[in-house]
């Protein structure tokens, strides 16, 4: 088989095609269906479908790919035509994120195997079932399967879809299989005596595979025992000629030993077949494994995997935290099991009633002790499921080890928050479902492959999610983020749809334990509200558990172990947040920088609560968590100009929600402490674009700073507000400040200082149009930094030296003083600034008319912007590379660059270059769109005016242009009408009009 056991599906019982969901069949001619609609597809792309639907959840190479739809012709542009293929395939087969149904994983692409059902995946579980049952002389059951399998059969696999190489193979493997299958369904009627049942399509089978002995001895057993002796052997006769002229050989063992039996009138099929005994009704133990009243959602992959871990080893544990669901799921894995016991633990309260409960799922009516349990399961094939382990886990080992220790076909499946430690023990963690994200939700459709908003639907009686309402969508989306994809909360979440709108569901769960009440009657306790789900799992706790648990929801986000010991020193971090990982209280996560841990969100906000409660311990979490994240963000600050620039700001941006969390209690409580660490930030802060973030905290921790903070301090916060200010246009506060730390950085003598701030009043005169202040600014910059020995800040000024050059139109002074910096910033590897000196060496290029050399140095900001994460960079980038591509003729994808550099420039609130981008938009709209090319510079203009700014000297020739060709095409007057319709306020409705139109033109 094929591709791994994550993509198998469940046979029998919650297996019903769910709303939205994606089927693709390639058992006869493709067939692509969305919630039971089909979807045409053009040939090619009906084949690359093909392919990845072969392979389902298997990452296919793009080599592979070229050679199965091409072969070992392929043309020249492949690779570059199969590209194309799937962006039009994915267009066609929408989804957003991790919820797409065809996604890039190098160095190919794969279908997403929870995003889709392919009947190849459950064609081969049935086949591999049913062929496992035959072995095991389960023949009824071997025979539902096996026909059922073969039912999913319309044709020939892939008819329509010309395919190459390795498919053809995988298409032979399934005609293969297919055949197998009839092999043991017609084995199993004969051994059940239905010989009848199969005589003519047998006949048929032979007569396609002539050399195909297994078939011949089918055949020949069922003529045989269907009372036709004489054609058995007559058949057997034709099977010998056909091998022996075909293939110059005799009749296998096999075949002969089914003449001999039938020369000898044996009459069972098992027998004549070598078939095993089967099992008799009356030996099996009556199935005590509850019924599921409702259907189960988006488990289909967990249970296939949970179905395969259970055969493979003879005790699995399903963990996870309380309302995730794995109690369904055991039940649901175990229904196939003909022997199936089932026990619920929840109801007791010690371990003296494991026993007993075991007793009763096996029927037995006395109290007996482990050894009688034992001699009861004896040599039985027996799956035991326990359910409800983690407050009884000791017990529990001792008794399911004792038990697997004597009973050597026993299999148990547990479920439980934590391991039972038992030897051979395999650990299962079922994850929450999988959640639409709520800022990528535009319509229904978006909602569908998301099992948690499907569950709600389901649930809610909403029907298909895919034909929800966009509100409502948004809504969805938002209520399962806030469960958090929990299953309990989601259907806790779906049941007061009686009670409000979806809207108003969603804007409720902002306190959840409110909300998430009234669970069904009959449910266990601790399932009828979220809030006594977790104070279940907090009550099974030790005291130090429950203390490290209370210190540990002061963080927002995920944490490393260092911050979990400087929160809670007074224990071992390592050993006790292992214990709470292993009680499903605790996430671990794997991330680029490391092992990083997570609160699951209910528990935190129930452990916060608890934390609350105790003021004294709270002041204390608070207190050291913010301590300990100020200290880091000073120690990481320098890190922002190295090498390693961009884990760096993934190294941030992980602590992003408690960095927040920090400064708020420290604005609070430590005003020195705030600023230093907001003063710390401001570099994070503009490479992420979060300039009115950092802004803000800056200002609010220079308002509650006291006078005796040291000047330095004070002068490095009214430096970095006055380089946010500005950053976001804000010239005249941002002056202001600036002027502010000179002052305070000449008085304390500091040259690296006094270079910054004169550094930061030229950049602001340059975006004034000031050009010789500016100049004469970071000349003065480059001065100070010289006589202060400090190598970054020369770079810096001589960067800042050559960006005012072009931008006034010097283009050689631009060449020679970013081509210097370069050489200063190579060293020490800081990519930040490695990004703007090409930047401004593909600025000085493109207004020196050679735009090769533009592409070449712009391409590379845009890699290096990319690489770090640095918005303004890429914005940058995108912005002077589309005017390239406007210079070569290649309009439409200027057009596609100038609007991914409106928005991001709109983001980040610097409108001194939106005004550019603007221009440059209205210059290649002019011949499509006048009446909207001049309102878009009527909005330049109007921003210029807001904030002072001038048009920059280098871009003044192409804004006369586009307006002198407006002009002529509209005419003066209503040129200038049109031109006053530009707003400010109209720059997103811009962005959507102009986003959309890109797409058109593709």
């Amino acid at each position: 088989m094929n591709g791994s056991s994550a993509v198998r599906y469940a046979v029998r019982g919650d297996n019903a095609i769910q709303p939205g969901e994606w089927n693709i069949d390639v058992l006869g001619p493709l067939d692509v269906r969305r919630a039971g609609r089909s979807v045409e597809l053009p040939p090619r792309r009906r084949s690359l479908l093909a392919l990845l639907a072969l392979r389902v959840g298997t990452m296919v190479t793009v080599d592979g790919l070229v050679d199965a739809l091409w072969g070992e012709d392929p043309p020249p542009t492949a690779v570059r035509t199969l590209h194309s293929h799937i962006a039009k395939l994915a267009a066609l087969l929408p989804g957003q994120g991790e919820g797409r149904l065809i996604q890039r994983r190098e160095p190919g692409y794969l279908l997403a195997a929870d995003a889709a059902r392919v009947d190849r995946v459950r064609f081969e579980e049935l086949v591999g079932d049913g062929l496992k049952y035959v072995t095991e002389g389960r023949y009824a059951e071997s025979a539902r399967l096996l026909e059922t399998a073969l039912t999913l059969w319309r044709g020939e696999a892939l008819a329509d879809c010309p395919v190459h190489g390795w498919a053809l193979a995988e298409v032979d493997y399934l005609h293969e299989l297919r055949l197998q299958a009839h092999e043991g369904l017609f084995a199993s009627r004969l051994a059940l005596g239905l010989p009848e049942t199969g005589v003519g399509e047998l006949e048929r089978l032979v007569a396609e595979h002539p050399l195909r002995e297994r078939l011949w001895e089918l055949l020949i057993v069922a003529l045989h025992l269907g009372g036709r002796t004489s054609d058995a052997l007559n058949a057997y006769r034709r099977a010998r000629h056909g091998l022996v002229e075909e293939l110059g050989l005799d009749p296998g063992e096999g075949l002969r030993q089914v003449e001999a039996g039938v020369l000898r009138g044996v009459t069972s099929a098992r027998e004549l077949l070598r078939l095993p005994a089967g099992r008799a009704v009356a030996d099996l133990r009556p199935s005590t494994v509850p019924q599921q009243v409702s259907t189960l959602i988006g488990r289909e992959s967990e249970i296939a995997e949970i179905r395969e871990l259970v055969a493979a080893h003879r005790l699995v544990t399903l963990t996870g935290p309380g309302g995730v669901g794995k109690t369904r799921l055991a039940i649901a894995a175990a229904r196939p099991a003909e022997d199936v016991a089932f026990v619920d633990l929840a109801p007791l309260h010690d371990g003296a009633g494991v026993v007993a409960a075991i007793a009763e799922a096996l029927g037995m009516h006395q109290l007996p002790d482990l050894g009688e349990l034992a001699r009861r399961v004896g040599r039985d094939r027996l799956l035991m499921v326990v359910d409800n382990c983690e407050h009884l886990a000791g017990e529990c080992a001792r008794i399911i080890g004792g038990l697997l220790g004597r009973c050597p076909r026993l299999r148990v499946l547990a479920t439980s928050q934590e391991a039972l430690r038992v030897s051979g023990e395999v650990l299962r963690p079922i994850p929450e479902l999988c959640v639409p994200p709520p800022a990528l939700v535009r319509s229904g459709a978006d909602l569908a492959g998301h099992a948690a908003a499907v569950l709600f639907a389901d649930r809610a009686g909403l029907g298909p999610v895919a034909e929800l309402p966009a509100a409502d969508a948004r809504a969805v989306a938002t209520i399962c983020a806030r469960c958090h994809g929990l299953p309990l909360a989601i259907e806790l979440a779906a049941a007061r749809a009686r009670m409000f709108t979806l809207p108003e569901i969603a804007q409720r769960l902002r306190d959840p334990f409110a909300v998430l009440t009234d669970g069904p009657r009959g449910a266990r306790p601790q399932h009828r509200a979220l809030r006594a789900t977790v104070e279940w799992s907090y009550r099974l706790l030790a005291a130090e558990e429950r203390r490290a648990l209370r210190r540990y929801s002061v963080f927002s986000g995920t944490f490393s172990l260092e911050a979990a010991g400087a929160v809670h020193p007074e224990t071992p971090r390592l050993e006790t947040l292992g214990r709470l990982v292993d009680k499903s209280l605790v996430k671990v996560e794997r991330t680029a920088t490391g092992t990083r841990y997570r609160l699951l969100p209910a528990i935190r906000e129930y452990a916060l609560d608890r934390l609350a409660a105790r003021p004294g311990e709270h002041v204390q979490a608070r207190r050291a968590h913010a301590r300990h994240h100020q200290g880091w963000a000073e120690r990481f600050e320098q890190r922002l100009q190295g090498p390693h620039l961009g884990a760096q700001v993934v190294r941030i941006a992980e602590r992003h929600e408690d960095v927040r969390a920090a400064l708020t209690w420290l604005t609070g409580n430590d005003p020195d402490g705030a600023l230093r660490l907001a003063a710390a930030l401001w570099r994070y802060h503009y490479l992420c674009g979060g300039y009115a973030e950092g802004r803000a905290w800056l200002s609010s921790a220079l308002a509650a700073c006291p006078p005796g903070v040291p000047p330095r301090t004070r002068a490095k916060a009214l430096w970095a507000l006055a380089r946010l200010a500005a950053l976001e246009c804000d010239y005249r506060e941002a002056d202001g400040h600036a002027r502010q730390a000179l002052e305070l950085y000449t008085r304390e003598d500091d040259p690296a200082g006094v270079a910054q701030a004169r550094a930061l009043l030229g950049a602001i005169a340059r975006e004034l149009g000031h050009y010789d202040r500016a100049l004469d600014l970071a000349r003065r910059s480059l001065a100070a930094a010289e006589r202060g020995g400090d190598r970054w800040a020369v770079g810096h000024a001589l960067q800042l030296l050559g960006f005012v050059s072009w931008l006034s139109g010097d283009g050689d002074a631009a060449v020679r003083y970013s081509g210097q910096a370069v050489h200063h910033f190579g060293p020490n590897g800081d990519r930040e600034r490695l990004a703007w000196c090409r930047i401004d060496l593909g600025a000085a290029a493109y207004y020196a008319g050679d735009p090769d050399a533009a592409a070449r140095h712009l391409h590379e900001a845009l890699v290096i912007s990319f690489g770090i994460r640095f918005r303004e960079g890429i914005a940058w980038a995108e912005n002077l590379l589309a005017l390239v591509d406007l210079r070569l003729g290649r309009d439409r994808q200027a057009l596609r660059r100038l609007v991914t550099s409106l928005k991001l420039h709109h983001e980040l609130g610097d409108r001194w270059r939106l005004a550019s981008v603007l221009d440059a938009l209205a210059g290649a709209l002019t011949a499509r769109d006048a009446p909207l090319a001049a309102a878009l510079l009527g909005t330049a203009a109007r921003l210029r005016d807001e904030m002072g700014a001038a048009v920059p000297a280098c871009e003044r020739p192409a804004l006369t242009g586009t307006r002198a060709a407006l002009a002529d095409r509209l005419g003066a007057e209503p040129f200038e009408r049109a031109h006053t319709m530009g707003r400010l306020q109209d720059v997103p409705a811009l962005v959507e009009r102009l986003a959309g139109r890109t797409e058109t033109t593709r």
